[in-house]
């Protein structure tokens, strides 16, 4: 029977898969997308740029004209806002040698680098990306207890139960995978 008849319906490009069964152009290799997947990516994308920013900001303070720029726009702001911890922060900063700066920009590209491998991974819906998530986000909680127990701050404990929560549904999803999922590892 040819393609395009009563019977059989017409595929476009978009719609067919290897198969020939259509599926939704929007869900990735016929599969429905998990939207929680899809926020904790975003999650790792955000986390990433943050990390990228400051390790881009740790590589500029190694110019000490930059450190001095920094101070006297922070002290020309003057009493219009609470600048004293900004002062206290850029002191601290200032301090420090070049060679723990380039640490410190060097250890915020890697860490930036293992959020966007996730991401990448976790918003493509890769099942690798779940375990290295998993193994990653596990890894760090206890240095967040830590922190945590040393200062207990709404930031700090925000970030904890974020993680927690991200690592209960990435476990809980690798133990009871989709339908999909079952499909594609029965085939193999």
């Amino acid at each position: 029977m040819a393609q395009g008849t009563v019977n059989e319906p017409v595929l476009s490009a978009e719609t067919a898969t290897a198969g020939g069964r259509p599926h939704p152009p929007h869900a990735p290799h016929g599969r429905e997308r998990d939207r929680i997947l899809t926020l904790i990516a975003l999650f790792k994308f955000a986390k990433a740029a943050l990390l990228i920013g400051l390790g881009l900001g740790a590589l500029q303070l190694i110019r000490s004209d930059i450190r001095e720029q920094a101070r006297s726009m922070f002290e020309a702001l003057g009493s219009s806002i609470d600048v004293v911890p900004v002062l206290r922060l850029l002191r601290q900063i200032g301090a420090l040698p070049p060679w723990r700066l380039r640490l410190i920009g060097g250890g915020a590209f890697l860490y930036a680098a293992l959020f966007l491998t996730e991401g990448i991974g976790l918003w493509r819906q890769r099942r690798w990306a779940e375990y290295l998530t998993v193994i990653a986000t596990a890894s760090f909680i206890p240095f967040e207890v830590f922190e945590l127990a040393r200062r207990l701050t709404y930031p700090r404990a925000a970030a904890l139960a974020i993680n927690i929560c991200v690592l209960a549904y990435l476990i809980w999803r690798l133990k009871h995978p989709t339908k999909w999922q079952e499909l594609l590892t029965s085939k193999k």
